[in-house]
């Protein structure tokens, strides 16, 4: 493809391949990036895409994902080989650059790390990451958090603030955070900053 899909484009193929309801949630992330892309002066049409891209490739299969991983050597973290879940950032950060176009870096790591977070991320990514957690559409936070999450004053603090959120409730729950992730939480906590 020799130029990257207007947003409306991406829509229109992401509508096709997604159920009404994920479609929905991607849609709401792909406002809320673009609320928090104006915001942080970050360029809106990235988000918008990315936004609603970064679910693309939620319903592969499991079996498909790993077909995929040891075909094109896509490189996976061991919890997203442990749970179907998650495969799907890899392999859509991985099919972005046939589907949408010749993107920036940037918009591949946004979609690669919305899951488990990388300190890797960029700005995009965060925004990003922030968007699929928090979009209006999400039932596990309600009204209030939302505009918690929003009222802080950087992205960094904003991922910070979910990623406090999320060990609680996986600490309650004896599930352990994947490598990849507490070392984000180090980074931010240790004042750590995310590139454009």
């Amino acid at each position: 493809m020799s130029r990257i899909m207007s947003y409306t484009e991406v829509e229109s193929w992401v509508r096709s391949v997604l159920p009404e309801k994920r479609f929905k949630h991607s849609l709401g992330v792909a406002s809320t990036a673009a609320m928090l892309a104006s915001r942080f002066l970050i360029d809106n049409e990235a988000a918008l895409i990315t936004g609603i891209y970064h679910d693309a490739y939620r319903y592969i299969g499991y079996d498909e994902a790993m077909d995929e991983v040891r075909r094109y050597g896509i490189s996976i973290y061991p919890e997203e080989e442990e749970n179907a879940n998650l495969l799907h950032a890899p392999i859509a950060a991985f099919h972005m650059r046939r589907d949408v176009g010749p993107v920036p870096e940037s918009w591949v790591r946004a979609v690669r790390f919305h899951t488990l977070g990388s300190k890797d991320m960029g700005t995009l990514g965060a925004i990003i990451y922030i968007a699929d957690y928090s979009e209006p559409g999400r039932k596990h936070i309600d009204d209030d958090e939302r505009k918690r999450i929003f009222s802080l004053s950087s992205l960094e603090a904003m991922v910070l603030h979910i990623l406090d959120s999320q060990n609680r409730y996986f600490k309650e729950r004896g599930i352990s955070n994947a490598r990849i992730t507490d070392e984000l939480y180090s980074f931010l906590g240790d004042g750590g900053r995310f590139e454009s």
